[in-house]
This record gives structure tokens, sequence and C-alpha cells, in this order.
């Protein structure tokens, strides 16, 4: 009998090849076009990136790093978990709060261990998210994230006719993003982000009884196909975020992100980057579901399961 896992991973590869050919398309239109007088005249016009409001702060301040940092960390979790749920395997443990306590519940719901560490990352998630969206208000960061012109719009085009033509836009991204990135940034903060959350709330036993609703954006299977919808978007997003930082620049982009400096030929940027991905790929390693049970031990009744017997 085939495994359920052969027509997932069948679409998967059969969607990861149409997206090479739709990229191999779009880099082929979009040479031609930057090669015609009209593709040339409008990447002359809109450069890639317009001028920030005056008095715009510029740099990477130490509070931005580190919630930068801190958002990454949880959410190699967030999708981890996320992928666990999705397969609907048998957890190892099931967790239930306690009814007496700091984190005591009167009516408490058994959860599985990968829904429980998935609510407890997300959490963690939530808290980094807000502190860095009141100080990115509070400090005045926010005009670098949030368009403040129309001229974004014809801007993040000619950006990307740029990096599909493996060249980057001018742009200096210690005083201003580009304008794509600018795009992205703002619906990965402000639209990608609370749409997690509120997806990921409506499916949590956390959500009143009242508001549930069978049809529509508020029922299951809407919260659920957009929840899915969200994961995938950060996955990509994160990808070619990963991949621009490191091929347009990356000695300058890790000391701005990651040391706080602008600096284009000091390595200390990448040895912080390197630092914290060994951080990263090291808790992935120790936080596999003993240490989940561990951690859960402290604050809740767990339930271990015994292992699955092995198919002969």
């Amino acid at each position: 009998m085939p495994s359920p896992a052969l027509p997932r991973r069948r679409a998967a590869v059969i969607a990861g090849a149409l997206g090479v050919v739709v990229l191999i398309g779009l880099a082929l239109a979009a040479q031609a076009f930057r090669a015609s007088a009209a593709g040339a005249s409008f990447i002359d016009q809109y450069p890639g990136s317009y001028a920030p409001p005056p008095g715009t702060p510029e740099g990477f301040p130490a509070w931005l790093r580190w919630t930068h940092f801190l958002s990454a960390f949880f959410l190699l979790f967030i999708v981890s978990s996320g992928l666990h749920l999705r397969r609907r395997q048998r957890p190892p443990a099931f967790v239930t709060r306690r009814r007496e306590g700091f984190l005591a519940a009167k009516n408490p719901t058994r959860l599985g261990l990968h829904s429980w560490w998935h609510l407890v990352v997300d959490t963690l998630w939530v808290v980094t998210g807000l502190v860095y969206v009141v100080l990115l208000i509070v400090s005045g960061h926010w005009a670098r994230l949030v368009p403040t012109d129309l001229a974004v719009v014809p801007n993040a085009i000619s950006a990307a006719v740029q990096y599909l033509t493996v060249s980057a836009p001018p742009a200096d991204s210690w005083s201003a993003y580009n304008s794509l990135q600018q795009l992205f940034y703002f619906a990965t903060v402000f639209v990608a982000s609370p749409l997690a959350l509120v997806t990921g709330l409506r499916l949590s036993p956390v959500w009143p009884d009242r508001w549930m609703r069978a049809r529509g954006p508020l029922s299951d299977t809407a919260a659920r196909r957009t929840h899915s919808l969200v994961l995938w978007y950060f996955l990509a997003f994160t990808l070619v975020h990963v991949s621009l930082v490191l091929l347009t620049g990356a000695r300058s982009n890790l000391n701005a992100m990651y040391v706080g400096v602008d600096d284009e030929t000091s390595w200390l940027g990448v040895g912080v980057f390197a630092l914290s991905t060994g951080v990263m790929a090291a808790a992935w390693v120790l936080l596999r579901p003993p240490a989940q049970i561990a951690i859960a031990e402290r604050v809740a009744d767990v339930r271990v399961m015994p292992a699955a017997p092995k198919r002969g």
C-alpha cells in the first residue's frame, strides 16, 4: 500500500519544478524588458527606492538586532512544530495545565506535546514581536518599513526587474531599504504576522466558543488554510531574505544587522552571524521532544506515551 506521504511529496516536487519554470520565465522577460528602450527609461526614472521622510533614523539599534534574532529563533521552532502538527501523527506526550499554581486553569484542555510546544514558542514570538513594534513606533524606525509615497510601487517593480536580471538595485540599507524590501518587510510585520496570530488563536483552545463559525473567515477550515499559507510564506520569505543578504554584500549587511555598524570590510558581522546560526543549530538539536517534555513537566501535568511499535 503506497505511503500517504507520497502524493504530498509528488505535489511538492511538481510545485518546485513549476516554480523554477516560472522563475526562469520571469528572468527572461525581465532581461528583455531591461534591454528595451522603455525598460531602460523606466529603471532610470525609478531606480528601485525613494527618499525616506525627513528625520527617519538610520542604522540598526541593539533592540532591533536582538528582536530580529529572537524572532528568527522562535520562528524556527514554530515552523518545526507546525510541520509536526500537519503530519497528524500521535504525539509522544500529552500536556495538561494544572488546576493550581501560577499557570492554573479552571477547565484545562489536554494538548499533544507538539501543540503545546507550538503555543509556547508562538507566545514568545508574539511577545518579541510586540516589543519590536512598540519600539519601532516610538523610535521612528517605522518610517523605514511603512511605505510613505506611492512611488514605492514603480520602484518595487524596478527593484524586482533588477533582481531578476542578477543585479541588485542601488540602495543603502543603513539609511533606507529599497522599495521591494520595504513592501515585503511591511507585509511580513503588519500583514502576515497578525494573520498568523489571529488564525493560530482561532485554531487554539483559547478561542471562545461563541466566536466559532461553521463557515466564513472564522471557520475552522478557513483558519487552517490561511494559517498554512502564512507558514509557507514565512518559509519562502526566510529563504529569499537570507539568500539576498548573503548575495548582495554579505559583510556589509551582516555588520549592519548583527553588529550595528556601517562597515563593508569588517568580518565581525560574519562571525556574529555564524555564532547565532550555531546557537540556533544547537537549540534545534537540544530542544527535541525529550527536552520539551522536561520543560512541560515543570509547569504542567504530562503523560508520556509509550513508543509506537516498530513495523516488521
